[in-house]
């Protein structure tokens, strides 16, 4: 299995950590190698936060990244400027965008604010890119290669594989971490050791950076070890692959191999149901993410350590293989598990994956992208069909231009700021970010942390008083 010839390493610094659809990116960083990790461009692009978001003490303790609130670089720009970056870069050759945790959060801010600005949010993995979890990798070589590197413990007695404490642990100068092109290069050099070590691992890994790639690894391998780990405890399950869910096509149905086979091949097909509706609790079943980053490798490749011995492992995956009927019965049966339903979105940052935009209103995201002249860009939002791009399109012509806007335009923009700045909601709490500027001030005596912190606590309070009294 191959992977893409180039390389796209991102990062992100934002202005808190949740919710994710109210925090912002604030700094943004890509790196592009080949499939060396030879460096062959890069990008570093920052901004101010957005009028009605609000920036959290601690998280620019993290980053230091407090030129930012002064920045006359808007979100929208700053956006662009990646969107069409990322876009040049892939256009001819796709590429596999590669992030540390980036899937339970730089992925997700990325997607959410490009949608935010009438931008493609899938960018990463369509027209045959990818993407890649580092992380995953990292926990699975904490796993499977514990001397590979002399891991941090935690308190847990678990190895720590934060993208910080792995890199300094393998002789990574790490002063300039939390700083999105340091973090970068920090991933380009992990991901380098790693290969130099354990070369069938990464590459596997990284071939599963598709939804095609993921499957074919699904297929092809006989045996999976599968390295679930939703918070800090993780379990490791011996699968093996089924197929696809004929309704959901990133979902791989997959049997856990612990189980006895006579009596997973025995299930009626309600208990069938029953199990895959709940495929992470004692369940003969698991469901693997195809459009997303796993812990999987080759178990005959690499050792689990599992309870049953390969042999037996090895035995149950062929009896699997051989029960077509049985095959089929579970993925017909995968069709008729109920799908989670979620509670509905009421605020336009949090819809994206509510409802996609339709193809007329795309096309006149490239016309109003490339207008130049305020009167065509209004005249273009009142033509979209959908009502969230037309208040998505107003808010990016505010961020620029809000003095030459319509008056009507120009009160909806004064009230969303006030709103968010002085009034309790979905979003971060402009009193809570104060309380916690007061207790890191009370945490801190470096002269350098408490200039940050009194900075951003400024900042919000001089927020707050414009927007409390006009």
């Amino acid at each position: 299995m191959k992977f893409q010839n180039k390389l796209i390493f991102s990062d992100t610094e934002t202005t808190g950590k949740e919710p994710k659809d109210f925090i912002q990116i604030i700094q943004s960083a890509s790196v592009v190698t080949d499939q060396n990790y030879n460096i062959q461009d890069s990008m570093n692009v920052s901004c101010a936060p957005l009028p009605w978001v609000i920036p959290s003490p601690g998280a620019y303790l993290t980053h230091k990244k407090i030129e930012t609130l002064s920045s006359s670089e808007t979100h929208y720009q700053m956006m662009k400027t990646i969107h069409d970056q990322w876009k040049n870069w892939s256009n001819d050759d796709p590429a596999l965008f590669i992030t540390y945790n980036g899937h339970n959060f730089d992925e997700e801010l990325y997607r959410r604010q490009f949608f935010w600005n009438l931008m493609d949010p899938f960018i990463t993995n369509t027209n045959g890119n990818g993407r890649s979890d580092l992380l995953m990798l990292t926990r699975l070589v904490s796993q499977l290669f514990p001397k590979m590197i002399d891991f941090e413990i935690n308190a847990n007695g678990h190895p720590v594989c934060s993208l910080s404490s792995v890199a300094e642990r393998i002789g990574i100068d790490t002063a300039n971490a939390h700083d999105a092109l340091s973090d970068c290069i920090f991933m380009i050099e992990l991901l380098n050791f790693f290969h130099l070590s354990a070369e069938k691992l990464v590459t596997d890994f990284l071939s599963q950076g598709t939804k095609q790639g993921c499957t074919e690894f699904l297929k092809n391998t006989k045996v999976i070890g599968y390295r679930y780990q939703p918070f800090a405890r993780f379990w490791t399950y011996p699968i093996k692959f089924v197929g696809i869910n004929p309704t959901n096509q990133n979902e791989a149905i997959c049997v856990d191999l612990n189980y006895p086979v006579d009596e997973v091949l025995n299930l009626g097909y309600e208990e069938i149901v029953k199990f895959l509706e709940k495929p992470f609790t004692e369940s003969p079943f698991k469901i693997i993410r195809l459009n997303r980053s796993s812990g999987l490798a080759d178990a005959n490749e690499f050792d689990f350590n599992f309870e049953c011995s390969m042999k037996e492992l090895n035995s149950n995956a062929e009896n699997y293989s051989r029960n077509e009927d049985w095959i089929e019965k579970v993925l017909v049966a995968s069709t008729e598990t109920e799908q989670r339903k979620w509670p509905k979105k009421n605020l336009i940052e949090e819809t994206i994956y509510e409802k996609f935009f339709d193809y007329e209103d795309k096309k006149l995201f490239e016309q109003f992208h490339n207008s130049k002249s305020l009167e065509e860009q209004l005249f273009i939002c009142k033509k979209f069909n959908d009502p969230r791009a037309k208040e998505f399109g107003y808010r990016i012509l505010s961020q620029k231009n809000e003095s030459d806007l319509p008056t009507e335009l120009t009160s909806y923009y004064q009230e969303l700021i006030r709103e968010r700045w002085t009034s309790e909601g979905p979003w971060p709490s402009s009193s809570a970010y104060l309380k916690e500027a007061e207790e890191l001030i009370e945490d801190r005596s470096s002269p350098s942390d408490l200039e940050i912190i009194q900075g951003v606590e400024q900042f919000i309070k001089n927020k707050i008083e414009v927007n409390a009294y006009g």
